[in-house]
């Protein structure tokens, strides 16, 4: 069931280690990945692993993600971009090893915000779903699968009726993360 979801799937900036097991698609991150927009300073990383499908109309995004332990500013969860500078992501974005936070971050125009809120550091598994009705957004977590809180809504105002949709993972700093994206799946509404 899992692969017959992945079949418009594919990557942009692949990960170094990539391979479907059992569980689902095992990644190692790439070091010094990031998805973040600052423009007026000069800084833009777009160069995190993304497995996107192109999207159009609303819909809606999920994915669950696994992991062994959290490292320092590691990321995995679920985007949709409109292009470089504009996109919404929500996921694991936690600060440090002994903070696990869920974050979302949003770029408009060249300019990334970010909101955050503080889980159990247990955690290994955690679900995400992002909803479009038009050109707005609607960011959920679930640590459970079953149930779902809404952590933001977004109006992006430069979306186009045609997005890519789909999961991430990234390391902002030096260290490799692995994770195990185990659901993934892209409906129409």
């Amino acid at each position: 069931m899992f692969l017959e979801n992945l079949a418009n799937f594919e990557w942009m900036n692949e990960p170094p280690l990539v391979s479907f097991t059992e569980s689902g698609l095992q990644i190692s991150t790439q070091p010094l990945t990031d998805f973040w927009q600052n423009v007026d300073c000069g800084f833009s990383k777009n160069n995190g692993h993304f497995f996107f499908s192109p999207a159009k109309n609303d819909f809606v995004l999920d994915c669950k993600w696994f992991f062994e332990s959290i490292k320092d500013s590691a990321q995995c969860g679920a985007m949709v971009q409109i292009d470089e500078l504009n996109w919404i992501k929500i996921g694991l974005l936690s600060p440090n090893i002994y903070t696990a936070q869920i974050g979302v971050v949003v770029s408009q125009e060249g300019s990334s915000d970010w909101s955050m809120l503080e889980i159990p550091v247990s955690t290994s598994s955690l679900w995400f779903k992002i909803k479009r009705c038009g050109k707005d957004f609607v960011a959920y977590y679930s640590l459970d699968g079953d149930k779902y809180t809404t952590l933001r809504m977004v109006h992006l105002s430069k979306t186009k009726q045609e997005v890519t949709a789909g999961a991430y993972a990234c390391s902002p700093k030096k260290e490799i993360f692995e994770c195990v994206l185990e659901e993934l799946s892209l409906k129409k509404l």
